[in-house]
């Protein structure tokens, strides 16, 4: 396999983190979590699964940094206090042992929670909903901003404390960052509405703090909505301009794209091509000239090969694939 595919079997070192091979594991929901936030050992065992499988990196599904506010779900990881720390720290240890990487996504859903599970009124950069049809948040103050900011940069150390290789921040798919980056979300007219710059300042507060935290050595990867897809989103050009302003101190940017009302592209529907997506790593790769992961339905090893022999991208998601098949 690895004459056959000899990029796919690449190792590659990103800071501290070296990489066995360019497949990673894209964070998706399992509803394996407890109740109460924690790690279930079915869970775990279902990350080791895809760790002995031979996945380079494995990104754990959106983990709270702050709930009930910021929770996404009955069975969501949490990852914002201390006594979740034990659980995550044996899942790095299960997956360490078969060679695998692996990483958290650090998540905050904003007006993508819902009141009747989180018992209060979901926030947001405005007082518009996540969806059509969604529920309409409350604004967040400047000081609640601060507080959020403060809590990725705890959860982060957390990760740092349970073994974990690297952390993602999530600013894509209509989540908090993401509803203070789009048009379509942020009609502030303070400090973090209007202009690109002042849209993207939560976010760069947040790289910032997760930097602080963790140190030089541990990468910080970005996931984004690079096409938002719908009308008076962000599209790949403004994604580009933005993320000038969000550069430093990432290490990979996890190239995805679409928002709630768009999610046909956001969660491919199967009837798009292998490596549709492909197009929007190669933009983010040129301008910054960093490790980029592309993912979209890559479900053919050739073409995953080829995708990496062009230089489109460094690494591949898959999802459902290593969901299908460990």
């Amino acid at each position: 396999m690895k004459n056959k595919y000899p990029h796919i079997f690449e190792p590659m070192t990103i800071r501290r983190m070296t990489v066995k091979n360019r497949i990673v594991m894209t964070p998706m929901g399992t509803n394996y979590g407890e109740q109460n936030g924690e790690m279930s050992f079915l869970h775990i065992n279902y990350y080791e699964q895809r760790a002995k499988g031979g996945t380079g990196l494995l990104i754990v599904e959106n983990a709270s940094v702050d709930s009930p506010q910021g929770s996404n779900g009955t069975t969501q990881l949490r990852i914002d206090l201390d006594n979740y720390i034990p659980r995550l720290f044996k899942l790095c240890e299960n997956v360490h042992k078969h060679g695998a990487c692996i990483a958290i996504q650090l998540n905050h859903a904003g007006a993508s929670a819902m009141s009747s599970r989180i018992g209060m009124q979901p926030v947001s950069a405005s007082d518009v909903p996540s969806k059509a049809g969604g529920e309409i948040p409350r604004p967040l103050e400047k000081d609640e901003i601060m507080h959020i900011v403060k809590k990725y940069g705890e959860a982060a150390k957390r990760a740092q404390i349970c073994g974990f290789d690297a952390v993602e921040i999530h600013a894509g798919h209509s989540y908090l960052i993401s509803q203070f980056l789009s048009p379509v979300y942020n009609d502030r007219t303070d400090e973090f509405g209007g202009s690109i710059e002042n849209r993207t300042r939560f976010c760069r507060m947040i790289i910032d703090e997760v930097r602080s935290q963790i140190g030089p050595h541990m990468p910080i990867m970005l996931r984004l909505s690079a096409d938002e897809f719908v009308k008076g989103g962000n599209t790949l050009e403004d994604t580009l301009k933005y993320l000038e302003y969000l550069n430093d101190e990432v290490d990979i940017f996890d190239v995805s794209c679409g928002l709630n009302d768009s999610i046909q592209y956001q969660i491919d529907a199967n009837y798009m091509k292998d490596g549709w997506r492909s197009y929007m790593a190669k933009a983010v790769k040129e301008k910054f000239g960093k490790p980029v992961i592309s993912m979209g339905n890559y479900r053919d090893p050739q073409v995953v090969e080829d995708t990496l022999a062009r230089g489109d991208c460094d690494l591949i998601g898959m999802g459902r694939g290593l969901i299908a098949e460990p």
